[in-house]
């Protein structure tokens, strides 16, 4: 194992093991992103060194690389918590002051509603053979849409937890009806997170509850579990007609799992590490670099309505790169993801360290926020932690291209729900007169 890796691994360690010696700081950014690192990113890369799975390329670079990605993600948060908390509590207090909690119910409700819609249309189009073998047109409208199933369900259950709102909590209990055949059939890892992160999440931040460590250590178990053995999870639930709970609690598929797991060892067994080592290493020995491309193009994916104006214009929008770059044949290659790392240094070589230092203090400033009571801070950290994990496992620009959803989301429902002028003055002779009397 090289110097490089092994300082890798120690970095990464060290910030997942943080949240097992103060159990106050599990949903601090970079301890989210070093535990699943720990569990995901690692053993791949320990693969590629081991196995020689990059070829003929040193993944040294990469190695490099990645160190200065997470130290400066590690400033950047830092940074983000340093900032102001005074004016930061005055202005919260002055949003609090300004929207009705009952209208943010109905808000939310709605968010509920778009989602459910969303998210039905996109499972029935996802299905049919014209989406097999990738997404275009108004499906990408759907499944952005969908998010609202995830942010309404955050908003809901905050809402109970603050209000006792037995209204938000029937909410809730709907939108999570709506996906729960994605957390306990499907087994879509990034939903379970979400699940999680709404629910533990929300308690912590609102009622101030911490999980024990043996409740922490027994979720990162099961954690690394779901993520390392999706697909053998995916198929018992398939082939048995069963659950995620009744997955992992049969004993013969722990056994064979951690037993293929094993046989795997000696297999190439990295495909998300050792496609981010070959980008990163084919993009420093050309030498040419791409700014804001996967951005740019993340965006026009994400937001130009081409089932409107036609795919042609949609791919004319597009920032290509040069024909003769070797990184057009290789990237998306072998159909996995290939980090957020890959992306960044092919966009903008060292200085894309600073994308995961503007990542860092993004979750910095809304942990900010969210730790001083408001609402709308609470709201925007548990909904969105799961999208700055997708930042490192998939690319930073699914990070960029989600954040003109993320504020519109987050602003519609306080818009709603704004009190007027003519309401906040009858609301405050209200409190005056109940404070005389």
């Amino acid at each position: 194992m090289s110097i490089y890796l092994i300082v890798l691994s120690g970095l990464i360690l060290g910030l997942g093991a943080v949240p097992f010696f103060r159990p106050r700081s599990i949903f601090d950014y970079p301890f989210v992103v070093g535990m699943f690192l720990s569990v995901w990113f690692l053993p791949q890369a320990w693969n590629v060194e081991r196995l020689g799975l990059a070829g003929a390329f040193d993944p040294t670079l990469a190695w490099r690389y990645i160190i200065l990605c997470i130290v400066f993600l590690v400033g950047g948060y830092l940074l983000g918590r340093g900032m102001n908390l005074q004016q930061a509590k005055t202005n919260q207090a002055e949003i609090s002051a300004m929207y009705s909690e009952k209208r943010m119910s109905q808000a939310s409700a709605g968010l509920i509603a778009v989602g459910a819609v969303a998210y039905f249309m996109m499972s029935r189009l996802a299905a049919t053979d014209e989406y097999g073998a990738g997404w275009n047109g108004i499906i990408i409208v759907y499944a952005t849409l969908a998010q609202c199933l995830v942010f309404g369900a955050a908003l809901t259950f905050l809402i109970y937890l603050r209000t006792k709102d037995k209204f938000s909590l029937v909410l809730f209990f709907i939108a999570t009806a709506v996906f729960a055949p994605v957390l306990f059939v499907s087994i879509k890892r990034e939903f379970i997170f979400e699940f999680c992160v709404i629910v533990f999440g929300s308690l912590f931040l609102v009622r101030n509850i911490v999980p024990s460590r043996l409740i922490l250590i027994a979720g990162c178990v099961i954690g690394a579990f779901i993520v390392n053995n999706a697909g053998d999870i995916r198929g018992y639930v398939k082939e048995n007609d069963a659950t995620l709970v009744g997955a992992l609690t049969d004993s013969d598929l722990i056994t064979q799992s951690t037993t293929s797991a094993r046989d795997r060892s000696a297999e190439p067994a990295a495909p998300e590490v050792s496609g981010a080592v070959t980008d990163i290493a084919i993009a420093s020995e050309i030498g040419d670099y791409y700014p804001f491309t996967s951005i740019i193009n993340g965006m026009v994916s994400r937001y130009f309505p081409s089932f409107i104006f036609g795919r042609d214009a949609k791919n004319a929008l597009m920032m290509k790169n040069r024909d003769e770059n070797p990184l057009l044949n290789r990237y998306y290659a072998n159909g996995a993801t290939r980090t957020g790392f890959s992306d960044t240094f092919q966009d903008f070589w060292y200085f894309g360290v600073f994308a995961f230092m503007a990542l860092g203090f993004f979750y910095g400033w809304t942990l900010n926020l969210a730790k001083i009571g408001g609402l709308r801070g609470q709201y925007l950290y548990v909904s969105m932690l799961g999208t700055g994990l997708h930042a490192i496992t998939h690319s930073f620009a699914e990070f960029a291209a989600a954040l003109p959803f993320l504020w519109l989301v987050v602003w519609l429902p306080f818009r709603y729900a704004r009190i007027t002028p003519e309401e906040s003055k009858r609301l405050m002779l209200a409190l005056h007169l109940q404070g005389r009397s």
